[in-house]
């Protein structure tokens, strides 16, 4: 009898315990926190550029092999509504004025980075039931770290300064460059982490680290004076907890409401939130309809300047509502596409809660609304502040919906001083 000894190629083998070892460590979902982390912490975005695109993405293709795993993903209503909206806005691109090639090149790299992006996270989402706990149990506290340093710097580590100056972020901070990018910035991971606290079992000090760390967040949307993204903030926390149902958080989520309403007060910003009225909304929308009026179907395209100098004089940058933004550039069939992937988004969302009892996405994707219903310009870019306000609830939103059957861990009834992680 001849026996036959199958060796593995030595190569084969050493894959494949990398690979094994990258899976057990988790190496793509802490990787990809380290870049949502690394984009309030940094001056600049080059490292968490670089980070993911060069290490999250190859760990994240070795982790996911066969790659048929992905075919989920980009078959998915939300992938395929991204791509179709995206795709409009360079289509439509061709047909308008002062479009280069090199700006026309610029923006397909933008249309492959968000769709990269949007199957990295929707990955991670929908594989690792513990991804976004992970995620936000990381970002809030360094969210609020960022916060406090931005108020510190931006006030001079002046009391009297930081109660009456709108907070509009430190020149080469972060991705800030106005009090509503900032407040959208901090808004996110202050509804992430009220979505943890309201549905995962936390130990105490997890808990507590989140309660903090979303007061911290949401006193600096208010510093920050941003309406919009106070409305964000407000309206992710409340779907967040009206979806949980969880009496214990609501009562935690109107304490930390209480401690921060009251600071408001405390300060002369409360006033010049309501003294501000429309902002001038309404006197810029019409403008912006007007011109969307005047070229219906195909738009301006990317390279149109959106700046319009207004009836009494103030000059704006963009119509200050995403869909309107989209119909600027791409027409009424741009703000449609854009408007399919919000619906195709909220389905996903539905359909994970419905399976699971994930609040999450649905939370973020509340919060993406109310933010970009008052602002907001929507093109394909590089990494920016709208990955985190509108591309990642989306992607949250498909991962969430993918996953498997995979219960949250909901806090229990009557919980004991310590709750283990589950």
């Amino acid at each position: 009898m001849v026996s036959v000894v199958a060796h593995s190629s030595p190569s084969h083998s050493v894959f494949d315990r990398s690979r094994s070892w990258l899976l057990a460590v988790k190496a793509p979902e802490r990787l990809f926190v380290l870049v949502m982390c690394l984009m309030y912490v940094m001056h600049n975005i080059w490292l968490a550029r670089t980070i993911l695109w060069f290490l999250v993405l190859p760990t994240l293709l070795i982790t996911a092999l066969p790659l048929r795993n992905l075919t989920p993903i980009v078959k998915s209503g939300v992938f395929l509504a991204s791509a179709a909206f995206l795709g409009v806005i360079i289509a439509t691109s061709l047909f308008g004025d002062g479009v280069s090639g090199s700006l026309l090149w610029k923006n397909i790299r933008y249309v492959a980075a968000v769709l990269v992006f949007i199957t990295i996270v929707a990955h991670l989402a929908s594989r690792d039931g513990d991804f976004l706990r992970l995620l936000f149990l990381w970002l809030a506290p360094v969210a609020a770290l960022a916060a406090i340093r931005d108020v510190g710097t931006f006030s001079h580590w002046s009391v009297t300064e930081m109660l009456t100056v709108r907070l509009q972020g430190t020149k080469g901070l972060s991705l800030y460059y106005n009090s509503n990018v900032v407040g959208l910035m901090y808004a996110m991971p202050c509804v992430g982490a009220v979505a943890m606290m309201a549905t995962r079992r936390l130990r105490s000090w997890q808990f507590v680290l989140l309660f903090v760390s979303a007061l911290v967040l949401l006193a600096a949307v208010l510093l920050s004076g941003s309406r919009g993204s106070l409305m964000a903030a407000l309206g992710g926390i409340g779907v967040a907890v009206l979806l949980a149902a969880n009496w214990r958080i609501a009562v935690a989520v109107a304490a930390l409401l209480a401690i921060a309403a009251v600071a408001a007060l405390l300060t002369p910003l409360a006033g010049e939130l309501v003294q501000r009225k429309d902002s001038l909304r309404f006197e810029l929308w019409p403008v912006y309809l007007h011109m969307v009026t005047l070229k219906p179907w195909l738009g301006y395209g990317l390279a149109f300047d959106t700046r319009v100098i207004l009836p009494s004089g103030m000059e704006v940058m963009n119509g200050h509502n995403i869909f309107m933004c989209a119909a600027v550039r791409g027409g009424v069939i741009a703000a449609l596409a854009l408007a399919a992937v919000v619906l195709a988004a909220a389905v996903s969302g539905w359909r994970a809660f419905r399976k699971s009892g994930e609040v999450t996405a649905l939370a973020l994707l509340a919060s993406c609304l109310a933010a970009s219903a008052v602002d907001y310009e929507i093109i394909p870019s590089d990494l920016s502040y709208l990955y985190i306000l509108f591309w990642l609830p989306v992607a949250i939103c498909l991962g969430a919906a993918l996953a498997t059957l995979r219960v949250p861990a909901q806090r229990p009834a009557t919980p004991p001083a310590d709750i283990a992680v589950s």
